[in-house]
C-alpha cells in the first residue's frame, strides 16, 4: 500500500503533546519521521511518570509517539548540534513547538537549518507565534485557553472563576499545523522552494471564537459566561438521565425542532404553553423548562434518550465517559477499517485511530512507539554514515545521551 505522505521525511523536535501530535499525524499517513530528543532532558511526556501504569505505557506507544523514530542527542554539546543538522539535510520538512528563543540559542533556527537543507519546510508552533511584545510567552494548553480568550467564556454566568482544564489547545494546533505544512509542500512541489511557517497557538485559538468577537466588533459587547445556555437555542443543556452520574446533551434550534422534541417526550401541550411555545418565552422562562425536561430525563438511559430523540430529527448525545467512548460499538466499528502492521497491536487495543479515511491512502499505525534512542544506529551509522565506533565514542562524551 502507497501512503500519501511516503518519501517524506520530518525532523521531529517537538515536546509535550502540540509537537507530539503533528508528528504522528505525518507518520500515520507514511512520512518517515525521526523523533530527535534527549535522556539530558527529554520530552515530559516520556517523563509524566516514574513507574507509568499499563494503560498510560500503551497511550504512548500508541499515540504520542507511535510510528516514529527516536534518536538522543544532547544540544548542550556542540558536536550534537551538528549531527542535528546533518539529519536536517536529509529531511523535507522540521517541526518543533518551543519557546522562540530556544532553537536560536543552540544555532538550530530556521536560518541555520536552511543553509544545511535551501528547500526545507519549518514549522515553529509556539504561544504567542515568533514576534510582537508577547513572543516570550511561555505556557501549556490551559494556560493558552486562557490569554487567547476562550477561558472568559467558561461558567456559569456572573462566575468565570472556571477555566478549560483540558489542553485542547495543542491538537488543535497540530492539526493548523498539519494543514500548513501541506500547503507548503504543495508550494515547494510547484516551485522547488522551502519556507518558514509561524504559527501562533494564541491567534489560531482566538480565531475560533468567531461569533463573539464579531459580536465585540460590531456592538462592544464583552462576552460572559453563560453556562450551557446558548443566546438564541433552547432548550440548550446537560440533562439528568437515570443511573449514577449519567447525562443528556439537547440542544434545540428551531420551532420545527422544538414541536419534534415535544412530540417526541409525549408533551405536545407545551408547544402551547405561553412560557414555552415560542423562542421567545423558552428563553425567558428557561430554568422552567429544564425542570420539565428533567421530569422526563430522569425516567430514561442516557442511550435510550439519544436514539429515541435522534428518531425524531432532535440533537441528543450522551455525555460519554473515556469508558463509554473506548468501549462504544460505533467507535470499534470505525476501527475496523484500520491498517495495521504492528503485531504487537491488535484493533481492539487502539486506543486512538486515524480519523480521517482515505479511500485510497488511508493512511497506517506501522509500529508502536520506539523506546529513546532506539534508532540511533540506525540514522547515525546508516543515514549519516558514522562508524560503529565513532557512535559509540560520542555515547561515551554524552553527544549521544
Amino acid at each position: 500500500m502507497t501512503l500519501p505522505l511516503e518519501g517524506y521525511r520530518v525532523a521531529d523536535l517537538g515536546q509535550v503533546w502540540a509537537g507530539p501530535v503533528l508528528g504522528h499525524y505525518l507518520a500515520d499517513m507514511g512520512a518517515e519521521v525521526i523523533r530527535i530528543e534527549s535522556s539530558a532532558g527529554s520530552d515530559k511526556m516520556r517523563e509524566i511518570a516514574k513507574d507509568p501504569s499499563e494503560i498510560r505505557k500503551m497511550l504512548d506507544a500508541n499515540f504520542v509517539f507511535r510510528n516514529r523514530l527516536s534518536v538522543t542527542l544532547n544540544f548542550n554539546k556542540p558536536r550534537a548540534v551538528e549531527m542535528t543538522k546533518e539529519i536536517v539535510r536529509h529531511c523535507d520538512i522540521v517541526i518543533e513547538n518551543y519557546s522562540p528563543r530556544v532553537l536560536k540559542k543552540f544555532g538550530l533556527d530556521y536560518q541555520a537549518l536552511r543553509k544545511e537543507r535551501p528547500d526545507i519546510v519549518m514549522l515553529s508552533m509556539s504561544a504567542a507565534g515568533q514576534s510582537g511584545p508577547f513572543r516570550d510567552l511561555m505556557g501549556y494548553g490551559p494556560s493558552i485557553n486562557s490569554v487567547s480568550g476562550f477561558d472568559s467564556h467558561v461558567g456559569y454566568f456572573g462566575d468565570s472563576r472556571l477555566m478549560v482544564n483540558v489542553w485542547d489547545a495543542d491538537p488543535t494546533m497540530a492539526t493548523m499545523g498539519a494543514f500548513a505544512l501541506l500547503s507548503a509542500l504543495h508550494y515547494r512541489e510547484r516551485t522547488g522552494a522551502g519556507q518558514y511557517i509561524d504559527l501562533s497557538f494564541y491567534e489560531g485559538l482566538t480565531s475560533l471564537l468567531g461569533e463573539s468577537v464579531i459580536d465585540y466588533s460590531m456592538n462592544r459587547r464583552v462576552a460572559v459566561p453563560q453556562g450551557n445556555r446558548h443566546p438564541t437555542m433552547t432548550p440548550h443543556g446537560i440533562y439528568p438521565c437515570k443511573g449514577r452520574d449519567k447525562w443528556l446533551s439537547i440542544a434545540v434550534s428551531s420551532q420545527e425542532e422544538w414541536r419534534a422534541f415535544c412530540t417526541a417526550v409525549g408533551e405536545q401541550e407545551w408547544t402551547e404553553d405561553e412560557r414555552f411555545a415560542d423562542v421567545y418565552g423558552r428563553l425567558q422562562h428557561q430554568e422552567e423548562l429544564d425542570e420539565c425536561i428533567a421530569g422526563w430525563t430522569r425516567t430514561q438511559t442516557n442511550y435510550e434518550a439519544m436514539h429515541h430523540l435522534q428518531a425524531h430529527g432532535v440533537a441528543a448525545a450522551v455525555v460519554a465517559t473515556l469508558e463509554d467512548v473506548y468501549l462504544d460499538p460505533h467507535d470499534q466499528f470505525r476501527r475496523q477499517s484500520l491498517v495495521i502492521q504492528d503485531k504487537r497491536l491488535d484493533k481492539s487495543d487502539v486506543i486512538y485511530g486515524i480519523p480521517w479515511h482515505l479511500g485510497k491512502t488511508p493512511g497506517a499505525i506501522r509500529s508502536l512507539a520506539h523506546g529513546l534512542g532506539q534508532d540511533n544506529k540506525g540514522i547515525f551509522c546508516d543515514m549519516l554514515g558514522m562508524a560503529e565506533g565513532a557512535v559509540g565514542r560520542l555515547i561515551q562524551e554524552q553527544v549521544v545521551y
